[in-house]
């Protein structure tokens, strides 16, 4: 719709033989004020149509007010308006040519288009009341409608979810279970409805307040409450949308790295992939640096893009989980180094038989923390990994795989057994023993020559770590079962010659020569015990 810039109010109308040319502004069959001469190509009859329907638009406004009718000052021209709307404008020349002050037209076209308004509004007042009265009810009427129609369609999904209850999220029922989530889902539905409810009550109230003159005002200001956070919210989105942009990017980016290192690490880890002096098993620890590292960047790119990040409440909630951070992590971090240490040392693996201080067994987790040990009894000990680097840690299955385990035990026997025979029934229990190596043989080492007793030590090799404790006991077994079947007493070296004290303490046949030493290994020092 065109406006004020078309309108020129003149002088009232008996100015109107002083200016022939002048069209007649007549919106309900008077006249109320004419306009003279030509806006560009538009004459003054058609400017004067133009005014007349802003003015007759005014007379079908059931909420007319005539004191919202305001003169504006814009530049050189003085407008007429209505609610931000403009009716007529009053141009300086204009004004010059009908030899009034501009200010002084311009109220007085004012005072005319408000008392016209007026005398048709005071005409057709009992309309506008009956007309309120049916917009007010209409009102009510609408919004019963919806708030049943909300409890309808309120009801209809409550069943639609009961009867959908194998639709629950199943990765999350070790967290809440089906009946959980239904109870969840309808809890949601009854907020939402309320929420709904509520809004439209509003709504209604907005609109009634609205609809009668007297409350016009508190209908704005209600309308403000709503609109005014709204309109504050939309801004700051928009506002926001370039480090939106800029974050979305920036994860991507990040995962799209991630990812990348992770398949690398994957085709490592499975061989597929060899890189010299890398190994396999250093490709999740390493896979697991660098998503951290790439994390903390990403981080430290996000951070100043965060809405209020540069607050002072923002910087001191930072520095607090910074402070609880540094406090509370002096172990984790000590862990942490220990657990990257021993991924690169590859003192062990994942089902190794290891003794890490006094704990014996096979590993089960090794963690970027802890590391578990299961023993022999069953029993798995949870190990810190500062712990592991604190003591000394023996890997046997190491050992039994590269050049064979040395198990041995000791054994005691008094001077009046040939030494010779008791090498040679410790050597046949240890062949009789299972899961023991037949090459490199068993050998006897005697360790000390005491007052009453030889002390022998048998050594067997085995490349089964997980069977250490087993093949002691059946070692013991037979060494028991050959030296019973050959008739030499077990009994305790001191009583066994206090008791044959009439006797010397030395074999009766000697002159047997002493067999080589080749059965002991050239490298003793590669026996172990567990």
């Amino acid at each position: 719709m065109l406006t004020a810039a078309l309108a020129v109010c003149a002088q009232p109308q008996t100015a109107a033989a002083e200016q022939p040319e002048g069209a007649p502004i007549a919106p309900f069959g008077d006249t109320l004020f004419f306009v003279y001469g030509r806006i560009g190509a538009v004459t003054p009859a058609q400017r004067a149509a133009i005014i007349s329907g802003n003015i007759s638009l005014l007379k079908d406004d059931p909420f007319f007010n005539a004191d919202s009718l305001k003169i504006s000052p814009s530049g050189t021209n003085h407008d007429i308006v209505y609610n931000g709307k403009t009716i007529v404008s009053i141009t300086r020349e204009q004004a010059q040519q009908s030899g009034a002050p501009q200010a002084q037209i311009a109220a007085d076209c004012r005072n005319a288009i408000a008392a016209a308004l007026q005398e048709e509004h005071r005409e057709s007042r009992w309309l506008f009341v009956i007309l309120r009265i049916a917009m007010g009810i209409g009102l009510i009427a609408l919004t019963y409608l919806m708030v049943r129609y909300l409890n309808r369609l309120h009801r209809r999904a409550r069943i639609f979810v009961r009867r959908h209850k194998k639709r629950t999220i199943h990765r999350i029922h070790h967290i809440f279970d089906a009946n959980t989530q239904i109870y969840v889902a309808l809890w949601i539905l009854k907020l939402v409805r309320l929420l709904v409810a509520l809004l439209l009550i509003y709504m209604c109230m907005l609109g009634m307040f609205r609809i009668i003159p007297a409350t016009r005002w508190l209908s704005d200001t209600l309308w403000q409450y709503i609109i005014v956070p709204l309109k504050s919210f939309a801004i700051a989105i928009w506002e926001y949308i370039p480090n939106l942009i800029a974050i979305v990017i920036i994860i991507i980016i990040g995962r799209f790295f991630i990812k990348t290192i992770r398949i690398l690490a994957n085709r490592i880890g499975e061989g597929k992939v060899v890189i010299k002096g890398f190994y396999p098993e250093w490709a999740g620890a390493t896979f697991n640096i660098a998503r951290a590292i790439l994390i903390i960047f990403m981080i430290i790119f996000i951070f100043p893009r965060l809405p209020h990040s540069q607050s002072e409440t923002f910087k001191g909630i930072s520095v607090f989980i910074g402070l609880l951070l540094s406090l509370g992590s002096t172990s984790i971090i000590g862990n942490l180094v220990a657990g990257l240490v021993i991924t690169y040392m590859r003192p062990f693996h994942v089902g190794d038989c290891i003794r890490a201080g006094e704990n014996f067994g096979n590993v089960v987790e090794k963690t970027a923390l802890v590391t578990r040990i299961k023993t022999v009894k069953n029993e798995i000990v949870t190990i810190p990994n500062l712990v592991i680097m604190s003591t000394h840690t023996i890997n046997y299955t190491s050992s039994a795989q590269t050049h064979g385990l040395v198990l041995h035990t000791k054994f005691t026997m008094g001077y009046s057994v040939p030494w010779r025979q008791v090498h040679e029934l410790l050597i046949e229990a240890a062949l009789k023993t299972p899961h023991t190596l037949r090459e490199p043989r068993p050998f006897v080492l005697q360790t000390a020559l005491n007052d009453f007793y030889v002390q022998y030590e048998i050594n067997v090799y085995t490349n089964e770590a997980d069977q250490i404790i087993p093949i002691y006991s059946k070692l013991n077994e037979n060494i028991q079962d050959i030296f019973n079947r050959e008739g030499i007493e077990m009994l305790m070296p001191p009583t066994y010659e206090l008791r044959q004290a009439d006797r010397p303490a030395k074999p009766t046949d000697y002159a047997k020569p002493a067999p080589p030493f080749r059965d002991a290994p050239q490298d003793i020092n590669r026996q172990a015990a567990p």
